[in-house]
């Protein structure tokens, strides 16, 4: 989960007139306004450099410590999130957010103790808060002191009597004192609270497992994915079910979308090779395991399965090499001897082949040893194993992955976007002009367009134009470029102003200053009304605004002393469309504004006004999955469902696997 938007409900965002772009004079507020909004669309690099600017200024001020803290703690730099914390705390020790944050900090540095501490020092200055006695009582348990981490979730309980995360902590606990007909009792009654809550369902189902309950189990995991199609870890854990349930098919199918969402799931790739050769399909279980071992070069069970069928397809070479490195590392593993002396039989290594095979005959009474923490014990017959289970004999068991063993993790609301689990679909974003791609969406097209070639060919431009609709978080060195380039603009300005306005406003949008960038904007557009990329960007500016604004409503703030409410926010995308329409009208072939209007009006509830521009996108561009997805999601709302179905499979096609799981999703009639 990602920190982002939820970190604003420390304090109000203030959406009043800003101080100009030139002003010597470093404006705290100013900064800490950009800085939060950098935390909101998390980058959190550029964040910190706000923040450190702000500490410079003025470091007496608790709240940049704070929030460069938040910032810290989501790039894993939990010593230095603790360090600010705690220079946060001695400015002004009565904010109960900042023992919050050290205390996650604490935890995951293992400081269990600590974070108790940390937990009960907030609890002391707010005692109702949910969050900070759910971490108490993960804290607590973490630390081995179980009995007062029941009490905990009896005051928790007693206090938040509608808190299901709690009474599937409870659950746990008793589950771990061995009742597990209490333990059932109260995850059934935190299910019957939040019954639409795919992690309580998934919590749910995994425990149903435990009791060996499989048909009741995977009747919570298709609700669960039913609710949140997108959750690689239900796949994983359904696939377990039916495993167990000896639907080898079924399982083969979640681990493909598992692996679909999430193509870097290690479990997802080793338990579907694993079942790939259990039904004989060697060859597709070797490149898994091929993946699992890029992944993890040191994964012995992988290593040793794959020798296996590397043996079985003729890659008697490779299987001879993966018998060797599993028996460097475990020299007295005697199956692994008697494979590798039939390998090199095969390979007509008979003085090798003989040598493996007297190893065997001297320890045939002992397969393994203690120095493998093996014992002449009678073999588990289970038929699943943690990931952190390195017993070689077992390779051929699923994987259970560790972290699926529990879904109620610690809360806190600085971690995830603040997000509706009743919307029950999610249109894809807008595109945006960015000088930076998004290079983690393997398999994804690079989206060309003329108009936007021509305008960089302006030479306007520091750096070659993209247009991206995926978040892209900033390095130093790309922070340290734009803030450069800001000021050569501003050197630049007499000479050539529209096009020193427009880039200069591209550098403010992509450091998330969106003030400067409106107000460089609005100043290109009294030079020239009829400039189509000025007009688009300013509609990029206004659209990540009113998504600030919504953000604040989501959270109950206030932004300007004013409530934020649903029409201003869809006045704020009105302003968006009208951009956007004037962009149309001076580039009636730019794709991409008719994509963007499309969403927008989709997002407004304006679906045949959105319907009209996704039929114009796809005709200009039929290689634009966003808008084969977009318009299927459309399709949906309209109940057109096999027009929708085709549009999701063209999406999916193109690369947008989760369209697959619309399409199975609604084709049940949820």
């Amino acid at each position: 989960m990602r920190i982002g938007r939820t970190i604003l409900t420390a304090c109000t965002v203030a959406w009043g007139l800003l101080c100009a772009p030139l002003q010597a004079q470093i404006n705290t507020d100013r900064m800490m306004s950009v800085g939060r909004t950098a935390l909101h669309f998390d980058d959190y690099v550029l964040s910190i450099q706000y923040f450190n600017q702000v500490i410079n200024a003025k470091p007496y001020l608790y709240e940049p410590y704070f929030y460069r803290a938040v910032a810290k703690l989501q790039l894993e730099d939990y010593m230095g999130a603790e360090q600010d914390c705690n220079s946060a705390i001695e400015r002004n020790p009565f904010v109960v957010n900042s023992y919050q944050v050290r205390g996650l900090a604490r935890v995951y540095q293992e400081n269990y103790k600590g974070a108790v501490s940390d937990f009960r020092a907030g609890l002391k200055l707010d005692p109702e808060s949910s969050s900070l006695r759910h971490n108490l009582i993960l804290s607590l348990v973490r630390d081995g002191r179980s009995e007062e981490a029941i009490l905990a979730t009896d005051t928790l309980i007693a206090n938040s009597p509608k808190y299901a995360p709690g009474m599937a902590m409870r659950s746990d606990l008793l589950w771990e004192q061995g009742d597990t007909i209490g333990a059932m009792e109260w995850m059934d009654k935190a299910v019957e609270i939040n019954r639409f809550d795919a992690d309580m369902l998934h919590h749910h189902g995994v425990m149903l497992a435990r009791m060996e309950l499989y048909a009741d189990a995977e009747e919570d995991l298709d609700r669960t994915i039913s609710l949140d199609p997108t959750n690689s870890g239900a796949y994983i854990t359904r696939a377990m079910i039916r495993y167990f349930r000896d639907n080898l098919n079924g399982a083969l199918s979640d681990y493909d979308m598992s692996i679909m969402i999430d193509p870097g799931t290690v479990t997802g790739h080793y338990n579907r090779g694993n079942l790939r050769a259990q039904v004989g399909d060697d060859n597709r279980a070797i490149e898994d395991f091929d993946f699992v071992i890029e992944a993890e070069p040191d994964n012995l069970m992988a290593i040793f399965y794959r020798g296996i069928l590397r043996d079985n397809t003729g890659d008697y070479r490779g299987a001879e090499q993966d018998m060797t490195r599993v028996l460097e590392e475990y020299p007295q593993f005697i199956q692994g001897y008697q494979i590798r002396s039939e390998v090199r039989e095969k390979l007509g290594n008979r003085r090798g082949a003989e040598e493996d095979a007297m190893v065997v005959l001297r320890e045939q009474n002992r397969r393994f040893n203690n120095a493998m923490g093996y014992t002449d014990d009678k073999e588990d017959e289970s038929k699943t194993r943690e990931s952190s289970d390195k017993n070689v004999r077992n390779y051929r068991k699923i994987v259970v992955d560790d972290e699926l063993e529990n879904s109620t993790g610690f809360s806190s609301e600085y971690r995830g976007k603040v997000q509706n689990r009743n919307v029950d679909v999610q249109f894809l974003d807008p595109y945006r002009l960015t000088f930076y791609r998004d290079n983690s969406r393997v398999g994804r097209n690079v989206h060309y367009s003329k108009t936007v070639d021509d305008l960089y060919l302006k030479g306007c431009f520091m750096s070659e134009l993209f247009l991206e609709n995926n978040e892209v978080q900033l390095d130093e060195r790309q922070i340290k470029r734009l803030f450069e380039d800001i000021d050569r603009r501003t050197q630049a300005l007499v000479s050539d102003p529209e096009c020193q306005l427009l880039a200069r406003a591209l550098d403010f949008f992509l450091l998330q200053d969106y003030s400067n960038a409106e107000e460089d904007l609005n100043n290109a557009l009294s030079l020239n009304p009829d400039n189509w990329a000025v007009l688009f960007c300013r509609s990029q500016v206004r659209a990540r605004q009113v998504e600030m604004l919504k953000a604040n409503h989501e959270l109950d703030l206030q932004a300007g002393g004013i409530p934020v409410s649903d029409g201003i926010s869809d006045a704020g995308y009105q302003l968006v469309i009208r951009d956007l329409s004037r962009v149309i009208d001076l580039e009636p072939e730019f794709a991409f504004a008719y994509y963007n209007r499309g969403t927008y009006h989709a997002i407004t509830n304006d679906l045949h006004a959105a319907l009209v521009d996704f039929d114009k996108t796809l005709e200009l561009d039929e290689s634009l999955a966003e808008a084969w997805y977009n318009r299927g999601l459309v399709l949906v709302l309209l109940n057109r469902m096999d027009e929708a179905f085709s549009d999701l499979s063209r999406a999916g096609e193109l690369g947008i696997y989760s369209a697959y799981n619309i399409i199975k999703r609604f084709s049940k009639g949820d």
